[in-house]
């Protein structure tokens, strides 16, 4: 552990504090006369100082991917950018056609990433936003924008049988999975460089938070998603009346999922506790709906089985995320 130095604060005027920097660390950060210094106030009352708004270019993370395609490469290129690193250099002795399929698939699930140069033997992905752009916050926002929307219009599906619209349901999965993994890449530039966006009052702490609730909010999304692939496949084979207490009990997870959000964005604890014992009735009125379909035939009953199982835990992480309002709360 480097031994702090000691610096003696100066008054000058009525009211500005003045301290000294260590001379090692300025020559080292490259600050001379009329340099900038951002001070970042911490949660927990330390104060910390950058001299480039702790937005320091982090250097290229080189993957050497021979003989890697499908999802171990795209795997390594998603946990590399939610690292933090803003450019990746993918290298092999010959990239293959295959290869470049994969990276330009994931290229285009993860925001802000563009490739701008190839070679036979060399991909660069570089990303291209600014980490001060977008905070957490507001791209959990925006994620619970398109959630609410599947939500919606699975409900929708299902009470029209309406193809189209399920399809879209199950083509929007991607774009929540896309956020997901910006606010991962966000919770780490904050765990580890301090980039707290001057557009976010959330320090640390709010921010782990945010990053735990992303998680349910994108388990949400899997499951509407899932719902929509069941109706797609299923929807001649489940009886109206079956499927319209499905319906209902389904509009009661959605309204969860909302209400459990405003709770944790708004810190309110009576609406969270609220949303965690309205939940506890959900199973009950599942279970009847199931017994009640088990003369019908086998496809019909595994179909409902699976659409109860998902309408089930969509109300689970709307519990989930109410629980993370209370614990947020008592964290500020």
């Amino acid at each position: 552990m480097i031994n702090a130095e000691i610096r003696k604060v100066q008054v000058t005027g009525k009211s500005t504090f003045v301290v000294s920097l260590p001379k090692k660390w300025a020559i080292s950060a490259g600050i001379t006369s009329g340099s900038l210094i951002h001070m970042h106030p911490q949660e927990d009352g330390t104060l910390l100082l950058t001299s480039n708004g702790g937005f320091a270019p982090q250097g290229p993370k080189t993957l050497t991917i021979d003989g890697r395609t499908g999802e171990p490469l795209i795997r390594d290129i998603i946990a590399t950018y939610v690292a933090g690193y803003r450019v990746i250099e993918l290298k092999a002795k010959n990239i293959t056609l295959e290869q470049r399929r994969d990276i330009t698939a994931i290229v285009k699930k993860l925001i802000g990433i563009e490739i701008i140069e190839e070679t036979h033997d060399k991909v660069i992905i570089q990303d291209i936003s600014n980490p001060g752009d977008m905070p957490i916050d507001m791209s959990f926002r925006r994620m619970h924008i398109k959630v609410q929307w599947m939500l919606d219009n699975t409900i929708k599906a299902m009470n029209t049988k309406d193809v189209s619209l399920a399809s879209e349901v199950v083509r929007q999965d991607d774009e929540i999975d896309r956020l997901h993994l910006l606010i991962s890449k966000q919770f780490m530039d904050i765990l580890l460089h301090s980039r707290i966006s001057e557009k976010s009052e959330l320090g640390l702490t709010g921010a782990f938070y945010y990053r735990l609730a992303s998680d349910q909010l994108e388990r949400v999304s899997d499951h509407a998603g899932k719902i929509a692939s069941i109706m797609l496949e299923s929807q001649e084979k489940i009886p109206h009346n079956t499927l319209d207490e499905l319906v209902k009990i389904g509009t009661v997870s959605h309204k969860l999922v909302n209400d459990s959000v405003s709770s944790f964005t708004k810190c309110n604890v009576e609406l969270a506790n609220r949303v965690i014992e309205e939940h506890k009735k959900i199973g009950e009125e599942l279970r009847r709906t199931r017994h009640l379909s088990v003369t019908l035939n086998p496809d019909a009953v595994m179909s409902i089985g699976l659409i109860a199982d998902s309408v089930k835990r969509i109300g689970d992480y709307a519990a989930n995320i109410a629980e993370l309002a209370i614990d947020f709360s008592k964290s500020i």
